[in-house]
């Protein structure tokens, strides 16, 4: 691990890396406890909220210059977080579970393309 790309990164992309670090976290606990329980509310408001403020996050980050493809997940979870939330709340249970999966697998994806340099994890996680 190489901490000095991260000091000397700009604030936004530190906000947007420990956002997602909570995403992925709380995203990962979410997947082994048990679903229902006062634990699994708390954690998956910590998920949907740290998603969608990565999400935000994301559109300050640019490549060369523009916005990159990454960003339709970013688009797609600002959609379907809120959709997965009114799934829960009008009872279609197993709805929101995959739409709360879907955005995890995109999490997945996102930080999967993000940790290939000469992106800022990439870097930090292998060097160069």
């Amino acid at each position: 691990m190489h901490p000095g790309y991260i000091a000397s990164a700009p604030l936004l992309y530190v906000l947007h890396g420990a956002l997602a670090l909570v995403s992925l976290l709380s995203g990962t606990a979410l997947m082994v406890i048990t679903k229902g329980t006062p634990r699994h509310m708390v954690l998956g408001r910590i998920f949907a909220v740290g998603m969608m403020a990565t999400a935000l996050t994301s559109f300050g980050i640019e490549t060369a210059g523009h916005l990159s493809w990454i960003h339709i997940l970013s688009v797609v979870t600002l959609i379907n977080i809120p959709i997965a939330i009114l799934l829960r709340r009008r009872g279609n249970i197993r709805g929101h579970a995959i739409a709360m999966v879907s955005n995890y697998v995109g999490l997945l994806i996102a930080g999967g393309f993000a940790a290939v340099p000469p992106r800022l994890l990439g870097l930090v996680l292998f060097g160069h």
